[in-house]
C-alpha cells in the first residue's frame, strides 16, 4: 500500500511538470464558450458491476474563428490549429467484491503550461467470487495538426499529403497515445491518473501534452500477496513535422518580423518520429508501475 501510495504522488508530480519539448505543436486558442464539469463516482459492491466513461473533443475545425485562413504565415496561425482528443475508459464485472473511486475533470479553458483540460483519477480493488473475474480498458487520444495552408474545399488532412483538389493540408501532423487493458483479473489494486492539455492561454508557450500512469499492486487482503491477471499497456508517438522552403507567397499575410510564421509553404516534410512502447504481464503480479509523458511545442523563433 505504501508503495502504491508513492507511485500515485509520483504521477502527479509528473504532470505538474513542464519539461523542455522539441517538436512543433501549435495548440488551438479556446473558443469564445467555454465549459467546465466534472464526475466523482465511489462504488462499493459484491455483484456484477458494468462502468463506463467516455469523451470525444475537437477543437478549431477548418479555423472556425473570425479570422480569414492562414496560408503558411502570420501571427494568428494559432488559432487555426486543429486539435482532437478522446477519453475511454470502462470496467466490466460477472460478480465479485469491488471497490472504487474515480473522478474526471474537463475544462476548455485555455491553458497554461504545466495544466490540463482533461483530468482523471481512479484506484479500484477486485477480489474474485465463485470464479468471477474482472475487465477493464482505458486510453487517451491526442492529435495535433496545424499551420494550415487553405485550399478552397476545407478538408483537413494528415500533413504532407498532396492529393488532387483543393484541400487544407497543415504543416504539422502528431499524435500521441496511451492506454491499458485488464484482462481475467481476479485480484488485484490498481491505479490510473491522465491528463491532456489540448488548448493554450499562450499561443506558443502552451505545449500540447498528454501524460498517463498505472499501477497494479496486490490488494492487501489476498492471501497468495500477487495480484492476478493480464495487464497490457501500449504508449505510442507519431510525428511529422515541416519546415520552410525559403520561398515567399504573395497571398500570405506580410512579413512579420519576429514571428515564427515569416515565410509561407511550411508544407516540406523534414521529420518524422515514431515511439512505441508495449507491455503484457500474465499470472502473478507483485509490482507492474508504467508512466507515459508526452509534451510538444514551439521550440525556437525564426525557425
Amino acid at each position: 500500500m505504501k508503495y502504491f501510495k508513492l507511485c500515485m504522488i509520483l504521477g502527479i508530480a509528473l504532470f505538474l511538470i513542464v519539461s523542455a519539448s522539441s517538436t512543433a505543436d501549435v495548440v488551438p486558442i479556446p473558443s469564445t464558450e467555454n465549459q467546465v464539469f466534472g464526475l466523482n463516482s465511489h462504488i462499493e459492491a459484491v455483484a456484477p458491476v458494468i462502468e463506463g466513461t467516455s469523451l470525444k473533443w475537437l477543437i478549431g475545425y477548418r479555423g472556425n474563428t473570425n479570422n480569414a485562413p492562414v496560408r503558411g504565415g502570420g501571427s494568428r496561425a494559432s488559432a487555426h490549429s486543429v486539435g482532437f482528443a478522446t477519453y475511454f475508459d470502462s470496467i466490466r464485472t460477472n460478480g465479485g467484491q469491488i471497490s472504487e473511486v474515480k473522478s474526471f475533470r474537463m475544462d476548455t479553458h485555455g491553458m497554461d503550461a504545466g495544466r490540463n483540460n482533461i483530468e482523471t483519477t481512479k484506484v479500484l480493488t477486485y477480489a474474485s467470487q465463485n470464479g468471477s473475474h474482472l475487465m477493464g480498458a482505458e486510453s487517451y487520444n491526442l492529435y495535433i495538426i496545424g499551420n494550415w495552408s487553405y485550399r478552397s474545399d476545407g478538408g483537413t488532412l494528415c500533413v504532407f499529403a498532396r492529393p488532387g483538389g483543393e484541400q487544407t493540408i497543415p504543416a504539422f501532423c502528431n499524435k500521441a497515445t496511451a492506454s491499458s487493458k485488464l484482462t481475467s483479473v481476479t485480484t488485484a489494486q490498481v491505479g490510473t491518473m491522465g491528463g491532456v492539455t489540448m488548448v493554450g492561454q499562450g499561443q506558443y508557450t502552451t505545449p500540447a501534452a498528454l501524460a498517463y500512469g498505472i499501477s497494479v499492486t496486490p490488494d492487501g487482503n489476498s492471501a497468495s500477496g500477487y495480484a492476478d491477471g493480464i495487464v497490457s499497456t501500449t504508449f505510442a508517438v507519431s510525428i511529422r513535422e515541416g519546415r520552410n522552403d525559403g520561398t515567399f507567397d504573395p497571398d500570405a499575410p506580410p512579413f512579420q518580423t519576429g514571428t515564427i510564421f515569416t515565410l509561407s509553404e511550411y508544407d516540406e516534410l523534414s521529420a518524422t518520429l515514431s515511439h512505441i512502447d508495449t507491455t503484457i504481464v500474465t499470472g502473478g503480479i507483485s509490482i507492474f508501475v508504467k508512466e507515459f509523458n508526452y509534451q510538444s511545442s514551439i521550440a525556437c523563433i525564426d525557425c
